[in-house]
């Protein structure tokens, strides 16, 4: 009796996908704290500021089957009108050109209000996919999830994630993974962000500005990065150098940066140096300076 061999096909591999997701939504709702989370690196600075976030950021995120890059974006923030934040807001809007999945990011434990108006009137014109996407999951108590949860059927797909301990971002990946068109990485494996280690360190310094100033000092309070040097260490080891300056627009708040016997400029120089050296993973000196720039006044 003659045997047949029977031969299996190997099975065809899925296509490798990979696109832009641009996280969109209110001040403060948590994208950056998110974004952070999915690269597994700080790649955007978090503060407690509305705002916070200046210009669209990069964040990559490499799977075996994708990749997926996310644009965090400054948030909508109700205030007196400005030139600063008019040009927030635009450089929001602008994010959501040639991206291929929106995100929508929301904070259910905040009411809705003029600022989720601002960002629904934006996504109306959007005809991407739209994810909705709700924070905090690790907080308990959350009011408003309901609320969202009802708008679910106006969306894609709705994913519940918690920046700060990680949980739901793979489901996110994933949702967002299988929504990104056929095509080569966008970026090298092992790239985290477009951003450049000058940009990074003077972002860095900017949060901790934020983070030790409180409401003190005006959003338009800038950071400027004069250097960044590696030099020889006395013992040996390389030290990288960064010479910076913080940017105000008068005396007033460069007293308060400053701060009595210049004990808040040496805080936030201190804290600034810690998180370059994470940054870096090198040794690292930093010079501090607070300076006046009065053209900000106007």
């Amino acid at each position: 009796m003659m045997r047949t061999a029977l031969f299996m096909s190997e099975p065809t591999p899925a296509p490798f996908r990979s696109g832009l997701a641009v996280l969109i939504g209110r001040t403060n709702a948590g994208k950056s704290t998110l974004i952070n989370a999915l690269v597994g690196a700080p790649v955007s600075i978090v503060t407690p500021r509305p705002q916070t976030t200046r210009h669209p950021v990069h964040g990559v995120v490499h799977r075996p089957g994708g990749q997926v890059v996310f644009v965090d974006t400054p948030g909508f923030f109700k205030t007196h009108k400005s030139a600063l934040v008019d040009t927030l807001h635009q450089r929001a809007q602008e994010s959501l050109q040639g991206i291929d999945v929106v995100v929508h990011v929301v904070d259910p434990t905040r009411d809705t209000g003029e600022e989720n108006d601002m960002v629904n009137a934006v996504l109306a014109r959007v005809s991407q996919p739209k994810i909705l996407c709700l924070t905090k999951l690790d907080i308990p108590q959350r009011p408003f999830r309901e609320a969202w949860m009802r708008l679910a059927p106006t969306y894609d797909a709705v994913v519940e994630v918690s920046g700060l301990t990680g949980t739901g971002t793979e489901e996110l990946a994933s949702v967002l993974l299988e929504r990104m068109p056929e095509g080569p990485e966008l970026y090298p494996v092992g790239q985290k962000t477009n951003t450049t280690i000058d940009f990074q360190a003077a972002e860095l310094i900017r949060e901790k500005v934020y983070l030790y100033t409180g409401e003190e000092v005006p959003y338009r309070t800038q950071v400027e990065l004069d250097s960044i040097e590696e030099k020889p260490g006395a013992d040996g080891i390389p030290v990288v150098h960064v010479n910076a300056a913080v940017v105000t627009p008068n005396e007033r708040y460069q007293r308060m940066l400053i701060g009595t016997g210049a004990r808040k400029i040496r805080q936030i120089r201190l804290a600034a140096q810690r998180g370059l050296r994470d940054l870096m993973g090198k040794k690292v000196a930093l010079e501090l300076d607070v300076i006046i720039d009065r053209k900000m006044d106007t």
